[in-house]
């Protein structure tokens, strides 16, 4: 194992997997992808802002009874200690991913500190936050890795297992939830029931597809070969040569870091505990903000049961940031506890837990981002 881990160490960053193509395909895949990346990059940007902003229009315009004049009264009758605690439960949804992806960089031989964690959680957040899929701050998360020295290959396998434990975190909480409360999915309506089982349904699926990716390389390389082929042949995908040949370079770099990862049980244990505790941050910020507006205690449990059953349904559909399907689902489930409250409710809990953890991760990423950029330069 010891051999393994050196030979890992002595691979630098693995050369872009275009660079084993041909010069011409290189050439062609490479300006497409660029190309492709900017345009994706703005598009998301301004389709983030347009369904936050139609959101919320839906969301206000939906209650007649609802102004933002009783909303801002509505909040300042706050009691501010909770108001604190669901921020500070915020700021530890963001720490907790960084605790997770340091502990994994820990066990293949790379020490980081806690800022780098910090960045590395923060990217992730933002840019999952504007895309369509929650992988999508991955990338993100792995441009700031690799520029702190880490090879791509530890870092790809890295930001997997982080994923992987992030799923089986969610699965966990809501087997407990489940086990704690099994009727509490009643409450839903039958829209956002069907919702909670998709949800459910994909997790799984995710958890089965990665553990293929870690454990059977092979059977899943030749899925994706025929997958590959299938769309090329259809021409949704092009330059399939590079296709091919990017992922034998990804799938050997999986391969031989999953071997290095094979017998670190506790090292998986520990970032899977972060995990956990990140998940129970995040929907408590829910329940610290249901407490701030008055609730009871003895109803706390229920709105923490709900909200992990909210945040399992807006996993089945690939919405930045699950914007409309969250609120929809949170909607339902707080018109069962504060009745008539339910949006007042709902968009200081969504505020709180989304749109100010959003704006502090961009904010994060972009000042470390442009801090790269001149330390390059210079």
């Amino acid at each position: 194992m010891k051999n393994k881990e050196k030979e890992l160490d002595a691979k630098k960053a693995p050369q872009p997997p275009c660079e084993n193509c041909s010069p011409e395909v290189s050439k062609t895949c490479k300006d497409s992808e660029k190309t492709t990346s900017s345009k994706r990059n703005i598009l998301f940007t301004v389709l983030f802002i347009a369904i936050a902003v139609l959101t919320i229009f839906a969301i206000t315009s939906q209650n007649k009874d609802f102004s933002f004049d009783s909303f801002i009264s509505y909040i300042s009758n706050t009691n501010p200690l909770w108001i604190i605690a669901a921020v500070v439960s915020m700021l530890c949804f963001i720490f907790f991913e960084g605790f997770a992806i340091l502990a994994l960089c820990k066990g293949f031989g790379y020490k980081k500190g806690f800022g780098k964690g910090y960045i590395y959680s923060a990217s992730d957040i933002y840019v999952s936050a504007i895309t369509p899929s929650a992988t999508g701050g991955q990338p993100a998360s792995a441009f700031f890795m690799i520029r702190d020295g880490i090879p791509s290959s530890v870092v790809t396998v890295i930001l997997l297992i982080n994923l992987v434990l992030y799923i089986f975190s969610l699965l966990i909480i809501g087997l407990v939830c489940f086990i704690a409360m099994p009727f509490e999915i009643f409450a839903f309506s039958t829209l956002s029931k069907a919702l909670i089982i998709a949800g459910v349904i994909s997790l799984v699926f995710l958890a089965v597809l990665f553990i293929l990716l870690l454990k059977k390389q092979n059977l899943l390389h030749g899925l994706c070969r025929k997958l590959i082929g299938f769309l090329g042949k259809l021409h949704i995908l092009k330059n399939t040569e590079c296709k091919y040949k990017k992922l034998s370079v990804w799938m050997d770099s999986y391969h031989d870091c999953a071997q290095v990862m094979k017998d670190k049980h506790g090292v998986l244990i520990k970032a899977l505990i972060f995990n956990l505790l990140q998940r129970i941050a995040q929907i408590s910020i829910t329940v610290f903000a249901f407490l701030a507006v008055g609730g009871s205690l003895s109803v706390a449990p229920e709105v923490f049961v709900m909200q992990e059953m909210v945040v399992v349904g807006s996993n089945c559909i690939p919405i930045p940031g699950a914007m409309g399907v969250a609120d929809y689902l949170m909607l339902d489930a707080f018109s069962n506890v504060v009745g008539a409250q339910a949006t007042n409710l709902e968009l200081l809990a969504r505020t709180i837990s989304f749109y100010l953890c959003v704006i502090l991760c961009g904010l994060s990423f972009f000042f470390k981002l442009v801090l790269s950029r001149r330390k390059n330069k210079k």
